[in-house]
């Protein structure tokens, strides 16, 4: 199972990446406040022991915990096929949505702000992840879903969705907002990820998808009506893109938590912006 995600997820994943590069080149959403070099440097050295960590943790531990669950028959092992997949896949991506509000609890934040305190948003902080962020979602995201009967075909199946959404919504690509405005109500979108990327802070503890917007509307934690040119990316703590050297990132989790203001102590703040809040803005 391992060396099929290898030979044609491995590529698949390589194939949109480069897609996803090359049109928000083209097609800006954002504009940047940090040179493209230094911070496709920081983001790729940060995410080089993160992406094996992967690889050699989280993915086998999806294979294996499916295969030995699968005796005992768990839950939706006793659906009707394709119900069962539908039923997998719907799960996998609920596990992704609740892991992600856990990470913005005190102790995993420690290490999900490596990936939140990027200073601007592209393909790269879609690898900005701290290798320890992925080794503490193997219980989660692999063993919950093998007690409740995921195989591991359908699990590394849907992690090729998963990756592949996961770098689309933290492209800095503008979709044309009418297109946008059609996908939002289905699937996360990179207007809508952005704003959960905003130093406001009850913009950033909004829209936790990573496929689907269905969890986020049913959780009532969907917010699309944040103008993106009024965004201001990052955490404010550490706005001082002195301070964010590969070292300190790495290190970073064994800090101590700090207030949710910027060094000088003042908070970023946006007005509540009119109409509903699951109406996209531009």
């Amino acid at each position: 199972m391992l060396k099929r995600f290898d030979t044609w997820g491995t590529p698949v994943l390589a194939a949109v990446g480069l897609g996803l590069l090359l049109l928000e080149t083209r097609r800006p959403l954002r504009r940047r406040t940090r040179p493209r070099p230094e911070r496709w440097v920081r983001n790729v050295l940060v995410a080089a022991p993160s992406l094996p960590a992967m690889r050699l943790t989280l993915l086998p531990a999806m294979v294996g915990l499916g295969q030995l669950m699968a005796p005992y028959r768990p839950p939706f092992s006793r659906l009707p096929e394709p119900v069962r997949t539908l039923a997998e896949v719907l799960l996998l991506d609920y596990l992704g949505y609740s892991w992600h509000r856990l990470l913005h609890s005190p102790l995993l934040w420690r290490f999900h702000r490596v990936h939140h305190c990027d200073l601007d948003m592209d393909l790269t902080t879609a690898w900005r992840f701290h290798f320890g962020e992925m080794l503490a979602s193997i219980p989660y995201r692999a063993g919950l879903a093998a007690l409740l009967g995921v195989r591991g075909s359908t699990a590394l199946g849907f992690e090729v969705v998963f990756e592949a959404c996961t770098a689309f919504h933290h492209t800095n690509l503008e979709l044309p907002y009418a297109v946008e405005r059609r996908l939002a109500p289905f699937m996360v979108t990179p207007r809508a990820h952005g704003i959960h990327h905003s130093m406001v802070e009850r913009e950033t503890q909004s829209n936790f998808g990573v496929v689907l917007t269905l969890w986020d509307r049913l959780h009532r934690t969907l917010r699309l009506n944040v103008p993106q040119q009024e965004l201001i990316i990052g955490v404010p703590a550490y706005a001082d893109p002195a301070g964010q050297t590969v070292p300190r990132l790495l290190q970073l989790p064994l800090e101590p938590q700090d207030a949710w203001a910027r060094p000088d102590g003042s908070v970023p703040e946006h007005p509540e912006y009119a109409g509903p809040a699951t109406a996209l803005a531009e």
